[in-house]
């Protein structure tokens, strides 16, 4: 593919591809063998092909290998392997917090590369605009609308994994830019970005304008808007937002079903040939597990865009050959049973205080490959397993969709939030919320008890429970830290309770490593250092070596 961008500091040159821009055409791409950006930016489709390159660029090796090194494996669901220990250095000493500037897993450049295409879109997209006469400035609204939510995105899985980044909103062009920008800081950038979507909100397609599955649930729609915002909302610790944000797509999700079920009565069976079939579990509406066995995770991961799912990256073998290469790198391919990492042993364990203390909860089984065998670490089965008649389970290949926002991630967010609002209706309703979620894999029933002291720690082990291995836990136990009353006590908890049982007895010095809270987020790397001196006075102080 013809390179016509280039980044300059801050990430490598992007590739573009052009792509046809009907509605069932979504990823189908064609190589552009011979652009030049003055002459590209002249209607409306081209403005199309570069939104739909974000998409396609968020699922690039170092994007998607990074989602999960950065959520997942600084956390506590993890733990190498030989293949890591014996042959990734960097990646070992990642994962034991022996992090220095130099180490390339603290590159953002795949990050910037989304948000420079952003930048373009929102800097040449006016022009094509006042060219097309086929083009209306509500659909170029809808593009901008687009290009700040996927640039939101990729901001926030910046600011929360390094605190301070550079804001860099206009595009980078040309080979001759010398860019250098200070890192803003972490409420700037929120402060910006929750500006961009609340903006975004009022012009983004609605998802039922497209008739293609891939584009309802790949592309960015006033549903996952506000997931995102609820998201956000959440880290900053505006609860009150996040709970409004997250009650108004389950009230639509709601309303989805209702629609249904009435389509069901009548006789129009459309649930469980396009969406899933679905059920009340504690008056939310979820896929229904007493369908067949694992129909859930078959919904959610084997088949992908289920009803559930609110924005998930739409892998496809016609335009990436080598599949999802976050999944196949870090937890395994349909050639290799193990990848760079396991589930950590103590998932496994039986004891009545275990995470998995209900036995028939079946995600004991589907995230761990569970087989009788306690404090075992198993391959990741989450993702990467079909499953059959009788529970038998076979590799599948690595072409998975990854879920970015699914409903019960949302359900759980607003249930953390109204536990961290405090009083006893907030929390009841919270336990509620949990309670529904935890009886779908349970076989209709719970043995969770309700505790108003304890439900902080509830949703947070109902969120461990639910979205294993899906790129949000050390996010979640950042905020654990983040919003206590006491962060150096949580801090501390966070080491001696959480971090210590996947290290095990041989983790100490991982776990001593964690030693501030600038220990949460990472350093910046070496290289943009190196190009940039005005990111130096803002290194994370954590990293620093007088």
């Amino acid at each position: 593919m013809k390179k016509i961008l280039k980044t300059g500091t801050l990430a490598m040159a992007v590739s573009l591809a052009a792509f046809t821009t009907s509605c069932g055409d979504f990823l189908d791409i064609t190589p552009l063998n011979a652009v030049v950006v003055e002459n590209y930016w002249e209607k409306k489709s081209e403005v199309e092909s570069v939104i739909t390159s974000c998409y396609f660029h968020m699922q690039d090796k170092g994007f998607s290998q990074r989602v999960i090194a950065w959520g997942e494996l600084r956390g506590d669901n993890l733990t190498e392997t030989s293949t890591m220990a014996a042959k990734e250095k960097e990646l070992y000493d990642f994962y034991t917090n022996n992090i220095v500037p130099d180490n390339s897993w603290t590159s953002w450049a795949d990050f910037y590369n989304v948000i420079n295409l952003c930048n373009t879109i929102l800097h040449y997209a006016p022009g094509a605009q006042a060219k097309d006469g086929n083009y209306s400035v509500d659909e170029l609204r809808t593009h901008e609308a687009e290009a700040k939510s996927i640039r939101a995105l990729c901001y926030f899985y910046l600011i929360r994994t390094f605190k301070k980044v550079p804001l860099v909103l206009q595009a980078t062009i040309g080979d001759d830019v010398d860019f250098k920008v200070r890192a803003s800081s972490e409420q700037d950038v929120l402060e910006q970005i929750i500006a961009d979507l609340e903006w975004s909100e009022d012009y983004i397609w609605n998802k039922k304008f497209f008739d293609d599955e891939r584009e309802r649930k790949g592309r960015f729609n006033k549903l996952s808007v506000k997931a995102l915002l609820a998201d956000i909302y959440l880290w900053k610790g505006d609860y009150a937002k996040c709970v409004q944000y997250c009650k108004e797509i389950m009230d639509e999700k709601m309303a989805e079903y209702n629609v249904i079920k009435t389509a069901e009565l009548e006789g129009n069976f459309i649930s469980s040939s396009t969406e899933g079939s679905l059920a009340l579990y504690n008056g939310y509406p979820l896929l229904d597990e007493s369908y067949s066995s694992h129909y859930p995770y078959t919904m959610l991961y084997e088949r992908g865009n289920s009803f559930e799912s609110i924005f998930e990256l739409q892998y496809d073998y016609d335009n990436r050959k080598d599949g999802n290469e976050g999944i196949s790198y870090f937890y395994g391919n349909h050639k290799d049973l193990s990848g760079r990492v396991n589930t950590a042993a103590y998932l496994t364990n039986q004891t009545a205080d275990a995470l998995f203390a209900d036995a028939s909860d079946l995600r004991l089984e589907e995230n761990t490959g569970y087989k009788g065998e306690p404090s075992n670490s198993y391959p990741v089965y989450k993702f990467r397993f079909l499953y059959f008649g009788n529970d038998e389970r076979v590799l599948r290949s690595t072409a998975e969709n990854w879920i970015v926002y699914r409903l019960t991630d949302v359900m759980l967010m607003r249930a953390e939030a109204l536990a961290y609002m405090g009083g006893d209706e907030n929390k009841q309703e919270a336990f509620e919320i949990v309670k529904s979620v935890n009886m779908r894999s349970c076989k209709g029933r719970s043995l969770l008890v309700y505790d108003a002291d304890k439900i902080k720690n509830i949703v947070l082990d109902e969120r461990q429970r639910e979205l294993m291995f899906e790129g949000k836990r050390w996010y979640d136990l950042m905020r654990m830290v983040r919003h206590s009353d006491n962060p150096v006590n949580a801090m501390s908890t966070l080491r001696s309770t959480y971090l210590q049982r996947k290290y095990g007895t041989g983790g100490r010095d991982a776990v001593a490593r964690m030693g501030s809270l600038d220990n949460l987020y990472l350093p910046f790397y070496q290289k943009e250092l190196d190009v940039n001196p005005l990111l130096v006075p803002d290194q994370n102080q954590a990293y620093i070596i007088y």
